[in-house]
């Protein structure tokens, strides 16, 4: 479940018709492309051409289109929307987690749409956005100046602030209404504890720190996730760019300087030696002391979660 957005930078704000991924989704999804490729060999696209998929997935025509999004941006359906390897490791019926009850498949989930530029109002917040309480308004108005920076096409203010209420949706928790229905039900993201409301009305909060769910496998895989990315043929990494830089796990999972250096205490001893923590005239870092692929490192640190 790898996204590789780093070429054609095309900023995204629709496609999810305001609904946030919702739980059994991406099952339902992968079940059902399964399903098209062992009756004729198709590719998933398929499913979502068909005018009978409202009646396969269940939901209706605008949450087929939502669906669609959300597979395609959490890393399960590759850009040609056949599903990604990785993800049949994940989701087939006998796979490591079909139904996202490991924190690891939600972190991972969330990595993929973090460090995705192409998912602006994401990468924005989680890479670029550098105050820890914003409002809806203040979060757009930043999202337009960078998009003007960088010299991207201009995004309508209702476009706009359907995707922001739909990021605060998939993120931030929320008291359930009285009434169930399906506008009560909260995407599973919000587990992460990433962003929450805090007292001022329509006022969220990055919520920086250790996060008891992102495990140390986890942590490494978004490390060394970054470092092929960040400096692939450097033997060294900053502490300073593994907190700060876009697409750092400082970033992206964020947590600060302190909580950092929780996962990092045992570094050599934890990683069988792989990578090793040096603090010399003052310059912290990570050192990396084996060549490695780090992709396939990555994933093999991240594997750990469903067999630990």
């Amino acid at each position: 479940m790898k996204i590789d957005a780093t070429k054609n930078i095309r900023p995204v704000f629709s496609g999810h018709e305001t609904f946030p991924m919702r739980y059994g989704w991406l099952k339902k999804v992968y079940d059902a492309c399964i399903d098209i490729e062992r009756k004729n060999g198709s590719i998933s696209k398929d499913l979502f051409n068909n005018i009978e998929a409202i009646a396969i997935l269940g939901v209706g025509k605008n949450m087929v289109s939502s669906m669609r999004h959300w597979a395609l941006y959490s890393g399960l359906l590759n850009k040609d929307l056949t599903i990604n390897p990785y993800a049949r490791k994940i989701f087939a019926d006998s796979g490591f987690d079909p139904w996202m009850e490991n924190y690891a498949t939600l972190w991972l989930i969330h990595w993929n749409l973090a460090t995705n530029p192409n998912l602006f109002t994401y990468f924005h917040v989680f890479n670029c956005l550098n105050v820890l309480n914003f409002d809806k308004e203040t979060l757009a108005a930043s999202i337009i100046e960078a998009l003007k920076e960088e010299n991207y096409p201009d995004v309508s203010p209702q476009t706009l602030k359907r995707d922001i209420e739909c990021f605060i949706a998939m993120y931030s928790s929320r008291m359930l209404k009285e009434k169930v229905n399906e506008e009560s039900f909260e995407s599973p993201l919000t587990e992460l504890g990433l962003i929450g409301p805090i007292t001022r009305r329509d006022l969220f909060q990055l919520k920086y720190g250790i996060k008891s769910t992102l495990s140390f496998n986890t942590f490494i895989f978004g490390l060394l996730s970054f470092w092929r990315q960040y400096s692939p043929n450097s033997k060294s990494l900053s502490l300073e760019a593994i907190c700060y830089e876009k697409k750092s796990p400082g970033r992206i999972f964020l947590i600060n300087e302190n909580a950092v250096g929780e996962y990092i205490q045992n570094l050599s001893e934890d990683t069988n030696g792989l990578l090793e923590w040096s603090e010399t005239a003052g310059l912290k870092q990570i050192l990396l002391k084996k060549n490695i692929d780090f992709e396939e490192e990555a994933f093999r640190f991240f594997e750990r979660n469903y067999n630990d």
